[in-house]
């Protein structure tokens, strides 16, 4: 139990630093602030909401699970194909490429990262 919430506290730092990352990446094509809060806010529900599945309500895990799962995916439609992506296409060359990377790394390293962790 303990590893699992340094875990989360692990995980409540680093991953709004990625949304923080789309934005500064993405500020040369004119992002807007609130494409930043809107990660952040969408992250953090994701993160809390498995939490509480996972360490508090361990009995509604499906339901913890899903609301967490459709924050995630609402981040993965906004970088892929939302606001993000449209963005760094507009800016092109290595705005594009650090995007795709980005992309890349919360589309895979998020999806499998909680099936790494400690038992």
């Amino acid at each position: 139990a303990c590893a699992q919430f340094f875990r989360y506290i692990d995980w409540v730092l680093t991953v709004p630093l990625m949304a923080v990352e789309f934005y500064l990446i993405l500020k040369i094509a004119g992002a807007k602030k609130s494409l930043m809060w809107r990660l952040i806010f969408l992250s953090v529900v994701m993160l809390v909401t498995g939490y509480i599945g996972e360490a508090i309500n361990p009995e509604n895990a499906q339901v913890w699970g899903l609301i967490s799962g459709i924050a995630y995916f609402v981040i993965v439609y906004d970088i892929w194909l939302g606001t993000a992506k449209k963005l760094a296409v507009e800016a092109g060359g290595v705005v594009l490429t650090a995007h795709k990377a980005l992309c890349w790394f919360v589309l895979v390293g998020w999806a499998i990262y909680p099936s790494l962790r400690a038992s």
